[in-house]
C-alpha cells in the first residue's frame, strides 16, 4: 500500500502568551506590532492612511492600557486581527480574507512572531485554531 502525505493548509495563526501576560503588557509595543501588521499585509489605505492607522491604533491602545481586550478596528481588511472575546488568556489571531492561494499568512505570522521576540514577549503559534468566527455573507 502506497503511503499517501497530506499538507495542512495553514489557514490562520494564532499568538498565545503565557497566563501571566495581561493585555496591558502590549500596550507598549502595540503601535509597532500593529504598523508592522499593516505594514506586511499591504493594508495601508490609500487615502487618508496615516491618520486612519494612528486613529486604529488610538483606539485599539486605549483598551489595552485599560487592561481590556482591544476591539480591533480593522474588520474590512484583507487581512484582520483579531483578539477573541472568549478566552481566558491573552491571545490574538491572524485570519485572512482572501483566497488560500493568495494569502501569506505564513510569512505574516513569521514576521509577527520575530518582532514579538525581539520585544522579549514569549509565546507560541498555533495554526488553524480559530473555530467560532462567522463571516457574515452579503
Amino acid at each position: 500500500m502506497k503511503e499517501e502525505q497530506y499538507e495542512i493548509k495553514k489557514r490562520h495563526s494564532s499568538f498565545r502568551f503565557p497566563e501571566e501576560v495581561e493585555f496591558k503588557d502590549l500596550a507598549p509595543i502595540f503601535p509597532e506590532l500593529f504598523d508592522l501588521f499593516m505594514d506586511l499585509a499591504d493594508q495601508y489605505p490609500e487615502d487618508s492612511g496615516e491618520e486612519y492607522i494612528e486613529m486604529l491604533i488610538r483606539l485599539n491602545l486605549k483598551d489595552l492600557q485599560q487592561n481590556q481586550k482591544p476591539i480591533g478596528h480593522n474588520r474590512e481588511a484583507r487581512y484582520r486581527l483579531i483578539f477573541p472575546i472568549d478566552r481566558d488568556r491573552v491571545e490574538f489571531f491572524i485570519y485572512p480574507r482572501i483566497d488560500e492561494d493568495e494569502s501569506e499568512i505564513d510569512m505574516i505570522t513569521d514576521e509577527v512572531s520575530k518582532f514579538l521576540e525581539k520585544e522579549g514577549f514569549e509565546h507560541e503559534i498555533l495554526w488553524n485554531e480559530m473555530r467560532f468566527l462567522k463571516e457574515e455573507k452579503d
